[in-house]
């Protein structure tokens, strides 16, 4: 299968690319990775990425009752966040705070359904190549394991943010990525972040079953990196690799406001 880059020649070779999303988007760590690998191997074709995220954002409009003020709706802002940034492309990514941390309902799923329709048709309205990208995963074990959360519902019955439901993932975001997977003939790209990280968890737990996913719901500087070398590879072609050696490096991206990060050790691959 042919990348975004390859699929249209009359691209630009330096695309502004407008990233849209929730507090894993907002964090800004993979892009800022993509970016550095852009910097340090490609500068000639250097996107421009714009990072517009938003912390407990939603493309539904729902928010739990035991969240502490009403979620964000991307559709508050969507206009003037394409007004602005003139994108060449948008990238949308989804699905973690839709279904509010519930079970699955055909309510909530149509309200994902119908919100991320209607981002795509304003994104193509404006002109841009549009890319949806799925919900990470939600691993419940890393939640599980933080005193006072990812126990049980609250005391109304009532999950949340801090009290999910257990199978969240399983059983809400999986379908979820499923749907936007089956959305690739509607846009111009679809990449699936969700399985690559899925198995890195189970990988790593295997190895290490102290092994925790952030905070269950955002991922760490590792988690990150899988999302940006799968982002480089579908979207852009290019080659990049992170490899655990027997013992656990540092990563320093110049473009990380972080700082030094924890991960395994990296090899960036260089062009051909």
């Amino acid at each position: 299968m042919g990348t975004l880059w390859m699929k249209d020649g009359a691209l630009p070779d330096r695309p502004t690319v407008l990233f849209l999303g929730d507090s894993i988007t907002n964090d800004g760590r993979y892009i800022a990775y993509m970016d550095r690998y852009f910097e340090r191997h490609a500068p000639e074709r250097r996107p421009t990425f714009v990072n517009r995220g938003v912390s407990s954002e939603t493309v539904s409009g729902l928010s739990e009752p035991d969240h502490p003020w009403p979620r964000p709706c991307l559709h508050e802002r969507l206009d003037q966040a394409l007004a602005e940034s003139r994108p060449d492309w948008v990238v949308l990514c989804y699905g973690m705070n839709d279904g509010i941390y519930y079970p699955l309902s055909e309510d909530r799923f149509g309200a994902y359904r119908e919100g991320l329709a209607k981002a795509v048709a304003k994104a193509k309205g404006a002109g841009a190549k549009t890319i949806l990208v799925t919900p990470p995963p939600f691993d419940y074990a890393s939640m599980g394991a933080q005193e006072n959360r990812g126990s049980t519902a609250g005391a109304k019955g009532e999950y949340s943010y801090l009290r999910p439901y257990p199978a969240y993932n399983e059983d809400v975001l999986s379908v979820y990525k499923q749907w936007v997977l089956s959305l690739a003939p509607e846009v111009d790209a679809v990449v699936n972040v969700h399985d690559p990280l899925l198995r890195d968890i189970e990988a790593a737990r295997a190895a290490d079953p102290s092994f925790r996913y952030g905070d269950g719901i955002h991922p760490e500087a590792r988690g990150h990196w899988i999302i940006a070398k799968t982002l480089l590879s579908r979207l852009f072609k290019r080659s990049s690799g992170a490899r655990a050696g027997g013992s656990r490096g540092r990563f320093r991206s110049g473009a990380s406001r972080r700082g030094r990060l924890r991960r395994r050790r990296i090899r960036v691959e260089r062009l051909p």
